[in-house]
């Protein structure tokens, strides 16, 4: 018995042993896996992640849109990188199957730096790695605590480690920073990609997207504040988990956009059921952008929206405002906008810089009546509201830049602008059927993607270009009106459908159909870094 008991005993500690050691490596390998994450998003606000496996990355050599969606320079960079240096086997074997992370990070004189992380095997050292360094072609110096590489094809790069990551760039900053840098445990993007990420299991490449970061980045991109469309992206402190759908003709992403803030106006929509898009039905051929908001249910949703306006601290004057409104006009406010909207809202940009927006009606004639007594005639067509915000109280954010705008009712839609030619514009577009969906490139795009949603944005490049090219450093333009960069892409979608709390997401940059993309493929496969 004793004998028995001695070996029970013995057992159970062999197998509490065991699963002690399995447990803590596994806690080693989780955080080593981490490290490359913490390295990947510090000071980045754009991750591109994919897996050093050849058998993955074969799948996309045929895609041609990549070199000329981040550039030539930057694409270049990659595969001098691979070919002068990660492709030598020594160092390669290092890395092999390793997810490898590529960092935009905001630099001096309007540049972004590209970021390279990974880590090494685990049966592998960083002695190894530095004696396979030696062994290449490439020049090695070293420059406190990194080293400067100069390769055959005379491009230079720098390389660092830390612990167990591997850190390449064209630029020392964005290394040190890292190498400086002391990893939050519990970073808030960090887990929200661990939980959403697919790379290991289903998908070819990862993107991942820190809004809050976003306006950091583009600064780089554009002088001064975020403006216009783009104030959408100030304080946005939300996240994205992209995946990336092969194509040969388009970028698609798919996956989840979580809006972090309680008080973010998105969130008004991210319990909604989407909806069927028409209100872009109205807008004319010469759309650069618009941004779409459906409601189901308006009686529902006003609830929220009450809510949030007591969030911007602007509650109580709206309530002010509507109760004058209503003494003052013997009307009830409630009996017009809640009563006669149906279920989609939309700000729109105009290739002229012209900016408006539209709600669509169930009963417009009623509405114009109603609408009276609250507006002045401008013209036939053309009214002005008599008072301020009503738009804001009734929908939100997206209206607030409209504090006292012309309007036309016509055909069920309720369409407003700050200046009266503004509205003026529109209505000649609109009468005479010069309209967006009649273009065939944009009909193609829409096709491409779900037609319903709850939020959607959109930008139609060509028709963007002015407005780019006057808010954006020179290089950007540059890179949208070449032949090597944007100039055959047609458009840009971002599409939100709500999900108990998150949106489903779809990304779509789509490229001009007439061009011929055999004519302009590039041999992804040069950046595959293979034994």
């Amino acid at each position: 018995m004793k004998r028995i008991l001695v070996v029970v005993i013995v057992l159970f500690t062999a197998i509490i042993t065991m699963a002690y050691l399995y447990f803590s490596r596994l806690n080693t390998e989780r955080e080593n896996n981490d490290n490359d994450l913490h390295a990947a998003v510090n000071n980045s606000a754009v991750i591109l992640s994919f897996q050093n496996d050849k058998s993955i990355l074969d799948i996309l050599k045929s895609q041609p849109l990549f070199s000329e969606i981040i550039g030539e320079e930057n694409y270049n960079q990659m595969v001098s990188l691979k070919n002068h240096l990660l492709n030598v086997p020594a160092i390669n074997s290092i890395i092999d199957q390793q997810g490898i992370y590529i960092s935009l990070v905001p630099a001096e004189n309007r540049k972004i730096d590209l970021l390279y992380t990974t880590q090494i095997n685990q049966e592998a050292t960083i002695t190894q790695l530095l004696a396979a360094l030696k062994s290449s072609k490439a020049l090695l110096q070293e420059e406190k605590a990194i080293t400067r590489i100069t390769l055959t094809d005379s491009s230079v790069f720098y390389f660092g480690v830390k612990d167990n990551l591997l850190l390449l760039s064209s630029s020392d900053k964005p290394i040190r920073d890292v190498i400086a840098a002391k990893f939050e445990k519990n970073n808030e993007f960090v887990e929200y990609i661990k939980l959403n990420s697919r790379l290991s299991k289903t998908s070819l490449a990862e993107l991942y997207i820190n809004f809050a970061k976003l306006p950091v980045l583009l600064k780089s991109v554009i002088p001064g504040k975020l403006t216009g469309e783009l104030s959408i992206l100030n304080n946005q402190n939300s996240f994205a988990s992209l995946v990336y759908n092969y194509s040969k003709d388009k970028v698609l992403l798919t996956g989840t956009t979580k809006a972090n803030d309680a008080n973010n106006y998105y969130q008004l929509f991210a319990k909604l059921a989407p909806q069927k898009i028409t209100i872009t039905n109205i807008l004319p051929i010469n759309t650069a952008n618009y941004s779409v908001f459906t409601i189901d249910n308006y009686a529902n949703w006003k609830p929220l929206l009450d809510k949030w306006l007591l969030t911007q601290k602007t509650d109580e004057a709206i309530e002010n405002t509507t109760e004058k409104i209503n003494q003052k006009y013997h009307l009830d406010l409630a009996q017009v906008f809640p009563k006669y909207f149906k279920d989609q809202i939309i700000t729109f940009q105009l290739s002229t810089t012209e900016r408006l927006g539209a709600i669509n009606l169930s009963n417009g004639d009623k509405t114009d009546q109603l609408l009276l007594e609250l507006s002045t005639e401008y013209n036939e067509e053309i009214r002005l509201f008599r008072e301020e915000t009503l738009l804001y109280a009734y929908f939100g954010e997206p209206f607030k830049k409209f504090k006292r705008p012309y309007y036309t009712i016509i055909d069920n839609y309720l369409v407003f602008a700050n200046n009266a030619s503004t509205i003026q514009s529109f209505l000649n577009s609109y009468k005479n059927n010069r309209l967006l969906i009649n273009d065939k490139g944009y009909s193609y795009t829409i096709n491409l993607l779900p037609n319903t949603a709850c939020i959607s944005f959109f930008v139609d490049l060509p028709h963007s270009t002015d407005i780019f090219r006057k808010n954006s450093f020179s290089t950007y333009y540059k890179h949208m009106i070449s032949e090597n960069g944007l100039k055959n892409y047609s458009s840009f979608t971002y599409q939100l459908n709500g999900d108990n709390g998150k949106f489903q997401t779809n990304m779509l940059i789509n490229k001009n159909q007439q061009i011929i993309t055999d004519s302009l493929a590039i041999n992804i496969d040069s950046l595959i870094i293979a034994p």
